[in-house]
C-alpha cells in the first residue's frame, strides 16, 4: 500500500541544537544610516546610482552599490510624499537591477536595489561581440566589475568558514549587513514612509530575506522567492556541502550563525513563501519546514522557473506586500486540510476557486516530479474533491476573484 504524504502538513523536526546567536548580531542591530552619495542616472534606465557604506572588511571601510527609484524619478514630474519602500536583494549571479526599481516605483513605491557581490555599475565587457555569445553565458556577459572597495565576492570560499576567516568577515554576514544598511538608509529618505517598509529577495536573496527578516524587525513584509532555510540537509543540491564547509570544524558554527532556520524561529514580520514545487536549488522538504517555522503565507506555483524576472514578476508579491503596507488586497485563505475517506477537503475564505495539485512522486528529486491538478468544489466556504488514486503527494491552492493565489501548508 503507497504511503500519502500532505505536502504542507509536516511536523517540524526539533530545532534545538543551535539558536539564534543575538549578541553576534549586536553591532548590527544598532541599524545606523550609512553615509551615502548619489551619482546620477544609469546609462539606460531612469533608476539612480547610489553608493553608501558596508560593513567594515579587514578593519577597512567598504562600499555597496545600489540603484534607486521613486514615482517621480521614474516619471520625471511630480514629488513624492510618504511613499512605502521596498528592499531587493538579488539571486546568485544578479546585480542590481534597475528596472526592478523601476518596477516598483511604477507601482508607487520607493524601491533600491543592492549589488551584495561588492560589484558596481560598470560592465566587464562594454561591447558584447558574436564571439563573446559563442565563448560566454549570458550571466557572465552581464557581469559588473567589482568595486576596488566592494567587499567579498560571493563564492563557496567567502560564503563557508572553513579557511578559518573571522566570522564577521564572511559573506553572510557581509551581506546581511548590505541589506540592513540600505534599509536604514531609505528609511532615512524625506520621501519615504519609515513605517511602511518590505524587503523580498530572489534565491540567494531569499536566504538572505530569510536571514535579515530575522535580524531586522523594522520590516512590515518580507517575501523570499525560492530561498529558504534548512540548507544543511540537502548538501547535494546547488553544491550547498562546500558553501557551508561541510564535513568541516566550522559546520556547526557556519548552521548557527547562517542558516536562516535559526532567523526564522524568532520570526516576527509577516512573510510569503514563493516556490516552484520543482524547484531544484531549494526543494519543497525544506522549504515547507521553513515557511512553518515563520508561520508564513505560501504559494507554490506549478512551472515556475527559476530566474530574477520570473521570481520578480509574480503579482502575488505586490499584493502581499500591500496588504500589510497599505492595508489593500487581502489575501484568501486556506484552513486545515483534512482527509475525510478518499475526500480532500478545507475551509477556504475569500476564494472563489481552488485546485488541488498532486503528484504520484515518481522520481528520486522533488525537481523530477509531475504534478497535476483538479478543480475543487466550493460549498458553504468549505472546499472538497476526491484524492485521485495515483497521489501521494498534494498541496491546494486558492484564489480569490481578482486572481490572488495561496497555497496550503
Amino acid at each position: 500500500m503507497k504511503k500519502l504524504y500532505v505536502i504542507f502538513a509536516c511536523v517540524l523536526l526539533g530545532n534545538t541544537a543551535f539558536s539564534f546567536d543575538s549578541a553576534f548580531w549586536s553591532d548590527m542591530q544598532k541599524f545606523p544610516v550609512p553615509a551615502h552619495r548619489f551619482d546620477g542616472a544609469g546609462e539606460k534606465t531612469k533608476a539612480l546610482k547610489l553608493y553608501f557604506e558596508g560593513e567594515p572588511l579587514d578593519g577597512k571601510p567598504t562600499e555597496v552599490f545600489a540603484y534607486y527609484c521613486t514615482p517621480s524619478i521614474l516619471n520625471g514630474k511630480g514629488e513624492d510624499k510618504n511613499l512605502p519602500a521596498v528592499v531587493c536583494v538579488h539571486g546568485g549571479g544578479g546585480r542590481a537591477f534597475a528596472e526592478w526599481t523601476e518596477l516598483w516605483a511604477s507601482r508607487g513605491y520607493a524601491a533600491i536595489a543592492i549589488d551584495w557581490r561588492g560589484n558596481g555599475a560598470e560592465p566587464v565587457f562594454e561591447k558584447i561581440t558574436p564571439e563573446l555569445r559563442k565563448q560566454y553565458p549570458r550571466s557572465k556577459l552581464l557581469e559588473r566589475k567589482h568595486l576596488k572597495n566592494g567587499g567579498p565576492e560571493h563564492t563557496a570560499q567567502t560564503v563557508s568558514l572553513a579557511d578559518g576567516k573571522p566570522e564577521k568577515q564572511a559573506w553572510p554576514y557581509f551581506a546581511a549587513g548590505a541589506v540592513v544598511r540600505a534599509h536604514s538608509l531609505i528609511r532615512s529618505f524625506k520621501e519615504v514612509n519609515p513605517n511602511k517598509t518590505a524587503i523580498t529577495g530572489i534565491s540567494w536573496g531569499g536566504y538572505l530575506t530569510c536571514l535579515v527578516s530575522g535580524i531586522d524587525s523594522r520590516f512590515k513584509a518580507a517575501v523570499p522567492v525560492y530561498g529558504c532555510g534548512f540548507i544543511y540537509e540537502k548538501l547535494d543540491c546547488m553544491s550547498w556541502g562546500g558553501y557551508i564547509g561541510a564535513k568541516t570544524d566550522s559546520h556547526k558554527r557556519w548552521i548557527e550563525l547562517f542558516d536562516p532556520s535559526k532567523f526564522l524561529e524568532i520570526e516576527t514580520v509577516p512573510m510569503l513563501f514563493v516556490n516552484s514545487p520543482n524547484d531544484r536549488f531549494y526543494p519543497l522538504t525544506i522549504w515547507k519546514k521553513s515557511a512553518s517555522l515563520a508561520k508564513a503565507q505560501a504559494l507554490i506555483i506549478a512551472n515556475l522557473k527559476h530566474s530574477h524576472e520570473h521570481g520578480w514578476n509574480i503579482p502575488e508579491i505586490e499584493a502581499f506586500i500591500s496588504s500589510k503596507l497599505n492595508g489593500t488586497n487581502s489575501f484568501p485563505k486556506i484552513g486545515e486540510v483534512v482527509k475525510r475517506g478518499n475526500m480532500i477537503e478545507c475551509n477556504v475564505y475569500g476564494a472563489a476557486s481552488a485546485e488541488l495539485f498532486f503528484s504520484d512522486c515518481q522520481g528520486e528529486k522533488s525537481s523530477q516530479y509531475k504534478w497535476e491538478s483538479v478543480p475543487m468544489r466550493i460549498y458553504g466556504g468549505v472546499a472538497r474533491v476526491a484524492l485521485p488514486q495515483s497521489a501521494r503527494s498534494y498541496y491546494i491552492t486558492a484564489t480569490d476573484r481578482k486572481g490572488t493565489r495561496v497555497s496550503s501548508f
